[in-house]
């Protein structure tokens, strides 16, 4: 029998336990292994300094010498820095709830700030130019350049996540109605947003024919190896989405990642004067604070802003 009594309980099982509850709660792979790389690197650092592997030993004093080399001897930077801080709160507040602990030894140390950050997006020209360049890329299989460009007309027109684009299923795209729904986005809410129909709802629909065209059935909407068994079987894999990105990037010669694909959907919405309340809503943000960081990205509204100051020198 493990002595679980509060702060006996070994480092080691406290963070599989941790991850367990963590994979039974639905948090995503992505969020787990942060989880697990945070903990894993203050649990190495507790080692190094000799001290007992209970959870009693992760103190106040511990945690504050754990940031301190962090920062000024491992050079975190700002962003490293407030992860660490963020996935070890998550923890300790998790231990205290399951009584492991008492109190969480994070309470008293200052959390790190993170300055604004101003999203990075592309302007409604460059979309247009990154489309262009995705339908004239080189490839062996029609399947193929059909897929790839419904992909980034997808995220350009939609703003989803990497995530819910790779799990949407043939009966998630409705283009009959003009509705793509995201059954499980991040919180695990569900949302619909509705088909632009003048080039998103073309391309999509080009791209499901086609595929019907060749009989690839999958439960999948966006394929990639149909050779692969089980439940994934035809679905697009992290590894295939990567491998298209950098063939973008070869060509585009410029960064593009599928995130400011989003951040890009989301400037462009404001631009077209679409209300905040109906972009949280599109994007599936919990907090409206988060969908306010694109008013300050939306260059096209400063510029119309400044237009307006029409003070005449010869009156």
């Amino acid at each position: 029998m493990r002595d679980t009594s509060q702060g006996k309980m070994n480092i080691e099982i406290a963070i599989v336990y941790f991850i367990n509850d963590g994979i039974l709660a639905g948090k995503s792979p992505a969020t787990l292994e942060g989880y697990k790389y945070s903990l894993q690197y203050l649990h190495q650092f507790i080692k190094l300094q000799f001290l007992p592997q209970e959870l009693s030993s992760i103190t106040r004093e511990v945690l504050s010498q754990y940031f301190i080399e962090g920062v000024k001897v491992k050079s975190w930077s700002k962003q490293n820095h407030w992860t660490q801080y963020k996935n070890l709160s998550v923890f300790f507040n998790w231990s205290v709830k399951k009584q492991l602990i008492t109190t969480n030894p994070l309470s008293d140390i200052p959390k790190p700030k993170l300055p604004p950050r101003i999203p990075k997006a592309l302007s409604e020209q460059e979309a247009i130019e990154l489309l262009r360049v995705v339908s004239n890329m080189p490839g062996k299989y029609r399947f193929t350049k059909l897929r790839n460009k419904a992909i980034i007309s997808c995220l350009l027109f939609t703003g989803l996540r990497k995530s819910e684009l790779l799990n949407l299923k043939t009966t998630d795209v409705d283009l009959h109605n003009g509705f793509i729904f995201v059954e499980k986005g991040k919180g695990g809410k569900r949302r619909e947003i509705p088909i632009e129909e003048t080039t998103l709802k073309i391309i999509l629909q080009d791209y499901a024919d086609y595929k019907n065209k060749l009989g690839k059935i999958s439960i999948w909407f966006f394929n990639g190896t149909f050779g692969t068994k089980g439940k994934n079987a035809g679905k697009l894999s992290e590894s295939g989405f990567a491998l298209l990105f950098r063939s973008i990037r070869f060509v585009y010669k410029k960064g593009i990642h599928a995130h400011k694909l989003r951040h890009t959907f989301a400037t462009l919405m404001l631009d077209k004067d679409c209300d905040l309340f109906t972009l949280q809503q599109l994007m599936g943000h919990s907090q409206i604070s988060t969908t306010t960081i694109y008013l300050n990205s939306t260059r096209k509204k400063k510029i119309e802003a400044i237009k307006k100051m029409t003070i005449s020198l010869n009156e």
